[in-house]
Order: C-alpha cells, then structure tokens, then sequence
C-alpha cells in the first residue's frame, strides 16, 4: 500500500477517469470530454471527477451541478476555503483536497452523509482541531489523510471522529500519539511515516490498546533499531518499517504471532535473516522490487 493515501487512491482509480488536462479535456467514468460544457451534458450519470493540477483559486459554480459526482479530486489547486454548496453533493464518497492552502472546513461538509474517504493531506496551514470538530459530524467517515498537515500534536479529539478506519498522520512532527487514540476502536490501518520525531517504542504502549489495529506503517523515521517492546503489538498483521536504519531484528519479533508480513526494505539488513526468530510462514520483503 502506497504511504501517501492520496496517491494510493489515484493509483487505484487510474483506468476509470483521465485528469482534466490542459487542453481543458474531462473524463468522468470511461467517457472523455473535450470541454466541461459537453460534461455537463451527461451531469446525472457523471460520477468521477478530476480536476487536480488546474491552479484553481475557487470553485466554479457550475461544479455543483454534478450532482451524481461520487468521487472528487481537488488536490494540487490553490484553495484556500471550500464553499459551502460542497454540501450540495450528496452522492459523493471520496473528497481529495491534498496539496491546497486550505485553513478551515466548511460547517457544511458535514452533510455529506455518504463521504467515507478524505484527504487533506500537505495543506500546511489547516486548522487541525476545527477541522476534526467538523469531521466528527461525518456518519461515513473511515479513511483521513492529514499527512504533510505541520501537526506536532495530535489533539485528542481525533477520537470524535468514531468509524474510522484508516489514518495517515505521516510527514508531521509528532513524538507521541494522544493518550486517548485506543479509543478509535475501529482504527485498522496507521501511516506515521516520514516523521524523524516519532519514537515508537515509547508509542508501542498506546498502540496494542487498539484492538482492531491489524496495519502499521513507521516509514522513513530514521529508527535505527525495532524496540523489544515491539511483541506488544501481538494483533498486527501487517508492519512497514522500509527506509530505516536497522540491521536487524530483535528475537522478541517471533512473539507475534499474528503478523503474515514485515516490510523491511531500504534498511542495512543482510541478506540472510536468522530463521529461528520468526515463523516460517512469515513473508518478509528486504527489497521493494521483490
């Protein structure tokens, strides 16, 4: 899985639309339009839109017509606000507002019931806790991007926000996570990469309280050793430690009983790994083009 969720997102719906190009070209599901004009003369079966990288300032008021819109790509514009007739769009699932300027959300946002994925990701000047008192009104909500966001602490009330499901917190400033985070109950999936501040073995505490989380990613934050303490995760399946330090393995891994994949590419490890540390059923990746 890609550690920027946006990207992963975009990677994923890459065959169902084409980017709004510079020639002013649309794609909405498998059909390209030349202009936005003959889009929206197919505006009731419209349902993908991208219209990232297009220096946006604001959004044109016809985008609201699109009512059927399920997926929305706003990322790398230069929005400062999104209007409030975003509430407008009710059918819509995915929102990607990565890469803008944005400071605050819309109240309104709040009414979109369906919404399940957001990306805020790499908007430097959001305001983290309106943001997440608007958040927390999502019934739907499951996936959050606030990588790249300038946040050192995470608020505590990043716990309203209650279905969700996956959260990227990467390329912040953060030590240490809330003390409250177990309370994300359904939390399966956490991104705290590119985060030379985090330290996880004095996370991994807060960590195995959150019963569901079967994900982790701790990518490119400079650990130069994986903590004893790391058997405490005993849920995990799944753990990214690529583009570290570390040369090797500590024996309390093969405490961990559930875990079918590590991730230790771009790290000083050798080539061979000690066999009887770790459960044979274990895959374990050195090198990403493996």
């Amino acid at each position: 899985m890609k550690t920027n969720l946006s990207f992963a997102l975009l990677a994923c719906l890459a065959l169902q639309f084409t980017s709004l190009s510079t020639s002013g070209q649309l794609s909405i599901g498998n059909t390209q339009f030349k202009t936005i004009k003959a889009a929206f003369a197919h505006r009731d079966e419209a349902s993908w839109l991208d219209l990232s990288g297009q220096g946006l300032t604001e959004l044109p008021d016809s985008l609201f017509a699109l009512i059927s819109i399920q997926y929305l790509d706003l990322s790398k514009n230069h929005l400062e606000s999104i209007p409030a007739r975003i509430k407008e769009l009710k059918k819509l699932k995915y929102l990607v507002l990565s890469y803008n300027e944005i400071k605050q959300l819309p109240g309104e946002i709040k009414e979109l019931k369906l919404l399940q994925s957001l990306y805020l990701d790499h908007n430097r000047n959001l305001e983290i806790d309106q943001a997440i008192i608007v958040l927390a009104e999502l019934p739907s909500l499951k996936t959050l991007s606030l990588a790249g966001d300038n946040i050192s602490v995470v608020p505590q009330s990043i716990t309203k926000v209650k279905r969700l499901e996956t959260l990227d917190v990467s390329d912040n400033l953060i030590s240490n996570l809330p003390e409250n985070i177990p309370e994300l109950r359904k939390l399966r999936v956490l991104y705290i990469n590119n985060d030379a501040y985090f330290n996880l073995e004095k996370n991994v505490r807060l960590i195995s309280k959150m019963k569901n989380l079967t994900e982790l990613h701790v990518e490119n934050d400079g650990l130069t050793s994986v903590p004893s303490n790391i058997k405490d995760l005993s849920r995990l399946e799944y753990l990214f430690l690529v583009g570290n330090k570390i040369n090797e393995l500590p024996p309390e891994i093969k405490q961990m009983k559930h875990l079918r994949f590590l991730d230790v590419s771009d790290n000083p490890m050798p080539p061979l790994l000690n066999d009887d540390k770790l459960d044979p059923k274990l895959v374990i990746r050195l090198n990403r083009r493996n």
